[in-house]
């Protein structure tokens, strides 16, 4: 193999590990940056949504084909918290592979993947 061909086949190597990354979990501060004036789109326990994280705090909840919910939302020093008037208040790791947004839920173990979008992209 040739110097430029090994070069080439090193980097594709390298482009294949990435796409296969293990997502990597974020601190609170990371999280807040990551989510601050942006939404996630993505499908939890089999159905679609898209939320939205206001600067000011506030979360917009909206299901597909279904109405949207307004709760509070913050981190504390490794996770993302939220309250809502009808589910109370709850707290999952974030996990991050470039878009690629992962929950998870700390008393199951469970996870759901979403995708991050820059800005409000709540469908209007």
């Amino acid at each position: 193999m040739t110097r430029s061909g090994l070069s080439s086949f090193v980097a594709f190597m390298a482009l294949i590990t990435q796409a296969h990354a293990d997502p990597v979990k974020l601190t609170g501060a990371e999280i807040k940056a990551a989510f601050t004036s942006n939404t996630v789109h993505g499908t939890w326990a089999g159905k679609e949504y898209w939320s939205y994280f206001g600067g000011d705090g506030w979360t917009t909840y909206l299901p597909a084909g279904g109405n949207s919910s307004d709760g509070r939302w913050g981190v504390d020093a490794a996770q993302y918290c939220s309250t809502w008037a009808q589910s109370g208040s709850s707290c999952y790791d974030i996990y991050r592979d470039g878009t690629r947004i992962v929950w998870g839920v700390p008393s199951s173990g469970a996870r759901y993947e979403s995708t991050l979008l820059d800005g409000d992209q709540l469908p209007k």
